[in-house]
């Protein structure tokens, strides 16, 4: 690699690492200007195609330092150094490069101001009556949708997803039109089974990614929240927030399930839970729930994976770290919704 390229890649990623735009700037002209500009122009071609676009970068890379390591294991002694200096060059400017593209094609978003900037949230909302009460609305809903959504087909309809999420966005901050799809199957599959992942957005390419043992009742939320974080909602109790208020306002009976559901499982524990609390249907999914789990998850590499998420979480100005995702029921009570279920905006 020329040196000059390696120098204008590791300054591209050291710039972006310690410069942090003013959240002014992020909403008025990176989340509502360059971003979606940008989201527009690679979603057509990233949606194309059958397989996550990410697995490139992974197809290539890897057989890429397979071949650079072996060529410095094979060299000379003498030659084996400048080659291992090299690779390290090569690396290092890699990562600049990446991490630029990171920030500057989605990273920035963790710079946008709170979604409470925008709407109608008032803390004073938030009190253990209200949440008491929340949470026998949540169990009222639960217990009606459950046997419809078990009777219903269990195919996602992307498109009435869609129409519910899209207005919540929108009052939610974003003055344009997202465009999304649907998952895209990915070579980390095995990995988010294992550690419990149910999805994530490929920041490179804007593509979301679904584990393949997410049940039917979970992936209505589950996309929905990945479709958030495209939107330029970087946090994940606003991406929580969105989904948890985009499946609740369906007319679909599988959508709304999946979000009160998963809104239920957010909420505080309590100390035991009467059976006499769900309807039946209501206890076979949390069984079928744990018993995925049971199957799927190990626990060293899930407690590795998110202590990781954590750190990552954090540097990203996200000082919750992974307990930002329960943050989802404060914005809850404390946001105020419209007649159409839509959160209302600041004046």
């Amino acid at each position: 690699m020329n040196p000059v390229w390696v120098v204008v890649a590791v300054a591209l990623g050291t710039a972006t690492f310690f410069f942090h735009p003013s959240a002014a700037w992020i909403e008025s002209t990176y989340a509502n200007g360059i971003y979606p500009a940008w989201e527009h122009a690679v979603f057509p071609f990233s949606n194309a195609l059958p397989w996550s676009l990410g697995d490139l970068a992974v197809l290539l890379v890897v057989p890429w330092l397979a071949w650079r390591w072996h060529l410095c294991w094979h060299s000379l002694p003498i030659a084996r150094r400048k080659r291992v200096l090299r690779m390290f060059a090569e690396l290092v400017a890699a990562a600049g490069f990446y991490l630029f593209w990171f920030d500057v094609s989605w990273g920035w978003n963790y710079d946008r101001a709170p979604i409470e900037t925008r709407v109608a949230y008032d803390a004073s909302r938030v009190t253990p009556a209200a949440l008491d009460a929340l949470r026998n609305r949540v169990v009222a809903h639960m217990n009606r949708l459950a046997p419809l959504a078990h009777a219903a087909p269990h195919r996602l309809d992307l498109a009435t997803l869609y129409d519910a999420w899209l207005p919540v966005v929108q009052a939610g901050g974003d003055r344009w039109t997202p465009v999304t799809g649907a998952p895209k199957p990915t070579l980390a599959d095995p990995f988010m089974n294992a550690t419990g992942t149910s999805g994530f957005v490929n920041p490179f390419a804007l593509t979301v990614q679904l584990a393949s043992d997410d049940l039917w009742f979970e992936r209505p939320f589950d996309l929905a929240h990945e479709w958030t974080h495209v939107a330029a909602y970087a946090r994940e109790d606003e991406a929580n927030y969105v989904a948890a208020v985009a499946c609740t306002r369906s007319n679909d009976p599988v959508i709304a399930y999946s979000g009160w559901l998963e809104l239920f499982t957010y909420l505080p524990p309590l100390k035991s839970y009467p059976k006499s609390m769900f309807v039946p249907q209501v206890w076979h999914d949390f069984a079928a729930i744990r018993a995925r789990n049971a199957k799927r998850i190990n626990l060293t590499l899930a407690n590795l994976s998110w202590r990781t998420y954590n750190v990552y979480l954090k540097s990203n100005h996200v000082a919750a770290g992974v307990q930002n995702y329960n943050e989802v029921t404060r914005l809850y009570l404390g946001v105020a919704l419209d007649a159409s279920g839509v959160p209302e905006q600041r004046s």
